[in-house]
């Protein structure tokens, strides 16, 4: 005996905890090494009717009809199964639906006054609030933990109230649950989450209110970390994750103490806990515009994003007749058109050739690309090298670095190589940024410096192109 009520407590703390499965295996397992016993049957049966299906409906049907085969006038089995036909559909299961009053009749016949008949004729009872369609035992015991917290003169007199009035009716899950609940956030030091448990629709606005605040932050403050708006939603939700753990752990342990117990004086029990109603409106409205803010800030800067991530500095092709005393010599051809390539959208290309200059910086050439670059990367110009690789009737030198791009910005590449048909030392400058991108390529010795050929690049570069806004 010292065994299946040890298996019940279990598989009724694990229907409590929402592990219905398990609650059926330790039931069954029960069953089969310690042979029939009322509570193990009851217990059974309540965790297939908390699936709250069809199927499960029906194999606690043939639970309680084979339990009340062994033991036909038990008050527990007969109001438990009482419970399942009347909730039962009358039109899927008019059979079953049509056994309720039956039952009804036959609990008044044996205990009229006792609470069990009361237990299954009030729509709402404990097992109805497990097993039927409606609240989530979650919310049922948050709602009654507030509710006893908001009308009691202290956190000590709502336990005590909790734990009188759970003696008197252990077999209610509800009111086991409440008092385990009451218990621990009675506990020194847990002030806080009774003010969470109360205020939680409030924390959640307010909390999502400053997430979402943090989140356009971050478009609105240069340089703000984009991190932050996320770190703050973890550390915000420490709080009601020790709340939910708390509370999970008084719903095990509430389950574990109740509705195991068979034997129950007529009189001696208390009325229930009334039902939870709907959410209140206020609550209703808190929770929706705390999503709302949130959202909001969500959706405005997932749009201010894409506009950023799209955005490219816009430019025109100004190609000067001079330059550096050098006169161009090209055709001055641009052409334009949007044309598709593999780094972005080209709008317009143009090569400018100077020549009449001697010694460093002289035959210059640009050739360049404005359009809508903005995938563009590093990646770009570090590959530069491999381009001018694969260039024919050129060598390149073991002398290749990152330069500083200038007021443009973007990035840019310089690299030294060898005309090897005249053998004339020339230097090449590669840049990109999100609305250009090109080349600059000009005679450079071997004493110019890394720093003067970054700066002629940069000059020809600026000369080339113009800004548009």
């Amino acid at each position: 005996m010292a065994a299946s009520g040890a298996a019940c407590a279990r598989a009724t703390a694990l229907i409590a905890a929402g592990r219905y499965a398990e609650a059926r295996e330790a039931a069954g397992s029960a069953l089969e090494a310690e042979g029939p016993e009322p509570a193990l049957f009851l217990v059974l049966a309540r965790a297939h009717m908390a699936e709250d299906d069809d199927d499960h409906d029906d194999d606690a049907e043939r639970v309680f009809r084979r339990a009340l085969d062994v033991f036909p006038d038990h008050l527990d089995l007969l109001a438990g199964y009482a419970e399942l036909c009347r909730r039962s559909d009358p039109l899927d299961r008019p059979g079953r639906h049509g056994r309720g009053p039956v039952l009804l009749e036959r609990l008044r016949e044996l205990a009229p006054d006792s609470p069990h008949l009361g237990r299954a004729d009030v729509p709402g009872s404990p097992l109805a609030t497990a097993a039927a369609k409606g609240p989530s035992a979650a919310r049922v015991q948050r709602h009654d933990v507030v509710q006893a917290l908001t009308t009691a003169a202290s956190p000590e007199a709502a336990g005590e109230e909790a734990r009188r009035r759970a003696a008197l009716a252990p077999y209610d899950l509800r009111l086991a649950v409440l008092d385990a609940s009451l218990t621990a956030l009675a506990r020194p030091g847990r002030a806080p989450l009774r003010f969470l448990a109360r205020r939680r629709p409030e924390y959640l606005l307010v909390v999502q209110s400053v997430v979402a605040a943090l989140v356009i932050a971050r478009f609105a403050l240069e340089g703000f970390p984009s991190w932050i708006p996320f770190a703050v939603a973890v550390l915000a939700d420490l709080p009601l994750l020790a709340l939910r753990l708390l509370l999970r752990g008084a719903r095990e342990r509430g389950g574990e103490r109740a509705s195991c117990v068979v034997d129950v004086e007529p009189g001696a029990a208390e009325p229930s806990l009334p039902d939870v109603p709907r959410r209140p409106r206020r609550e209703l409205a808190l929770v929706g515009a705390g999503a709302a803010v949130l959202l909001g800030a969500v959706a405005t800067t997932s749009v201010l994003a894409y506009v950023e991530y799209t955005a490219y500095p816009r430019y025109e092709a100004v190609a000067p007749n001079s330059f550096r005393g050098m006169a161009r010599m090209d055709m001055g051809e641009q052409f334009g058109g949007s044309v598709s390539d593999p780094r972005g959208r080209v709008e317009a290309s143009f090569n400018a050739v100077y020549t009449g200059g001697s010694g460093d910086g002289s035959e210059l050439s640009v050739s360049a690309s404005i359009g809508d670059f903005h995938d563009a990367t590093v990646a770009l110009v570090e590959q530069s090298g491999a381009l001018l690789s694969r260039t024919p009737g050129v060598t390149p030198l073991d002398d290749g670095w990152m330069a500083d791009a200038g007021a443009y910005g973007g990035w840019m590449r310089c690299t030294r190589y060898t005309e090897d048909l005249v053998g004339t030392p020339r230097a090449m400058c590669y840049w990109t940024d999100k609305g250009s991108m090109g080349y600059v390529t000009f005679k450079a010795s071997q004493d110019m410096a890394h720093a003067d050929i970054e700066q002629l690049a940069r000059m020809a570069r600026q000369s080339e192109l113009r800004p548009v806004s």
